[in-house]
């Protein structure tokens, strides 16, 4: 028998309604729905961050799609870089050209490889189907690129230098020759009576499309920058001269200069002579005049060759640059050592070895050294 039942005061359920729930019972009900809730709850944050990262990821090129490595190269292609593309630019071309699979990929590689700001605008012969990694190291190894590159050496004459240009860049030299009759048009500055010695001496690269008009004008800037830098119009002023004849004796210096040392002291000569009134006698002159090369010295003959060239017979400086000097003898004729030496001569050709002298007695016994090593290396053929 019930124990309830036994109580008089306890109130009987009435038949059929349930019996209410002991409180126990009720809060292991609650506590499964608020689980059932935090489950939802997570699966809902888990479902929105794995979203997040997976947008995330695409914004970050973490999963965009790239081509495997492959055992045999894909098909040649060329592709071109503008100047002033981004990485963006880059793999937009990149992935219209078929070489890599997405933008993203190659963004994500150049952001991964430190070199790859050193990636230049121009055309690039590559191949299809590379990963993003592989289309980085391939822009920035230079066998990759399709450039014209042209070396202009130091010392060349105007003649010479035409030839080198005409040869490297397969453009008819006549072209670069009617071009170089108008210096004015190529930029070259006022002072400038031809462009002979306004062609800078150096190594340039020019893309498939460039015109011989802009390969010359690359070059005349080249001059240009260079002259500012040695600050070569604020020393003609400081030296009373012009800047065109601080270009021919930088020109001047080319020619007899092999070391270092010795540029800013035959500036020195060369200015001393002049202010004197003296003239220069300069074989490099007379084989300008007579189109020579190789042989250190002139003869009778090529000496009395009539030309205003011709330092032997007219005083003063030539009338233009006999060649096309470089930042080192620019700057050695801007800034000319301190001496009273008026002649020089190089007494061992080979080394390059040059002494100095302020009176003619000591210059001839230097001449005489130089004179001894000729008869001494005869089979050399340079005097």
């Amino acid at each position: 028998m019930s124990h309830f039942l036994d109580q008089p005061d306890q109130p009987t359920p009435r038949r059929g309604r349930p019996a209410r729930r002991a409180a126990g019972s009720r809060g292991h009900r609650g506590s499964r729905r608020a689980g059932v809730i935090l489950l939802v709850v997570l699966v809902i944050v888990v479902a929105l961050l794995g979203a997040g990262g997976w947008y995330a990821a695409g914004k970050l090129g973490l999963r965009a799609p790239d081509y495997a490595a492959a055992s045999t190269p894909g098909a040649a292609v060329t592709v071109k870089i503008p100047d002033g593309a981004s990485l963006k630019d880059m793999g937009t071309i990149l992935t219209e050209g078929g070489v890599v699979k997405s933008e993203a990929a190659f963004v994500r590689a150049a952001k991964a490889n430190s070199k790859a700001t050193a990636i230049q605008a121009g055309s690039y012969r590559l191949s299809t189907k590379l990963p993003a990694t592989q289309a980085v190291d391939a822009l920035l190894d230079p066998k990759n690129r399709i450039a014209k590159q042209i070396t202009l050496r130091e010392g060349l004459t105007l003649a010479k230098q035409l030839d080198a240009i005409a040869d490297q860049s397969g453009v008819p030299r006549q072209q670069f020759a009617d071009l170089a009759k108008d210096p004015g048009a190529l930029g070259a500055p006022s002072y400038a009576k031809s462009l002979e010695g306004y062609l800078f001496p150096d190594t340039y690269e020019f893309g498939d499309n460039t015109t011989p008009k802009q390969i010359l004008t690359a070059m005349v800037d080249e001059y240009k920058q260079t002259a500012t830098q040695v600050g070569l119009e604020q020393a003609a002023g400081t030296l009373h001269r012009t800047p065109a004849e601080i270009v021919a004796v930088a020109s001047i210096i080319e020619s007899e200069a092999r070391n270092a040392d010795d540029r800013p002291k035959v500036a020195r000569v060369i200015y001393n002579r002049l202010d004197r009134g003296m003239p220069l006698q300069l074989d490099s002159t007379v084989k300008y005049v007579n189109g020579l090369d190789g042989k250190l010295t002139t003869t009778d003959k090529e000496r009395a060759q009539d030309s205003p060239y011709n330092t032997y017979l007219h005083a003063g400086l030539p009338p233009t640059p006999i060649n096309g000097p470089g930042k080192a003898a620019l700057d050695a004729a801007a800034h000319p050592a301190s001496g009273s030496w008026l002649y020089f001569v190089a007494v061992n050709p080979e080394t390059g070895e040059t002494k100095f002298a302020s009176t003619l007695a000591e210059h001839n016994q230097y001449v005489a050294e130089f004179q001894a090593w000729c008869s001494a290396n005869k089979s050399k053929g340079l005097c």
